[in-house]
């Protein structure tokens, strides 16, 4: 259902979502469908929720190898982030304006501390 909704063009994401979770219920002990889950959340909130799947991917039983890949890859773009942010003004902005780059601020300060807190072996 995932490659249908990204060959095909078919939205068939929250199909694929379900058929991932109900693998999780029959073997929750594999990881692979966690990074699945991660690969479906995409960018969502600044990539937290793609890192929490990648995340307990690697920490199950039997792991998916790809998942450190995607999580250094999410890392690595929090960085970027974090480094751009520091530089941005926020003072001139609407009260609206600023609450949702105060939001950013903490999930991509979030994400890079979460980067400097993980191991470096991988």
């Amino acid at each position: 259902a995932r490659y249908q909704n990204e060959l095909a063009g078919v939205d068939t994401e929250l199909l694929a979502e379900r058929f991932y979770y109900q693998a999780l219920s029959v073997a929750p002990q594999i990881g692979m469908p966690f990074n699945q889950l991660g690969t479906l959340a995409g960018s969502k909130y600044y990539n937290v929720e793609a890192t929490y799947c990648y995340l307990r991917c690697v920490q199950s039983e039997v792991s998916f190898e790809g998942a450190y890949g995607n999580l250094k890859r999410l890392y690595d773009k929090a960085a970027k982030m974090y480094h751009q942010l520091k530089k941005c003004e926020t003072r001139k902005l609407s009260p609206s304006k600023k609450r949702g780059k105060d939001i950013k601020r903490l999930l991509v300060s979030f994400m890079y501390l979460q980067s400097l807190l993980q191991p470096k072996s991988r």
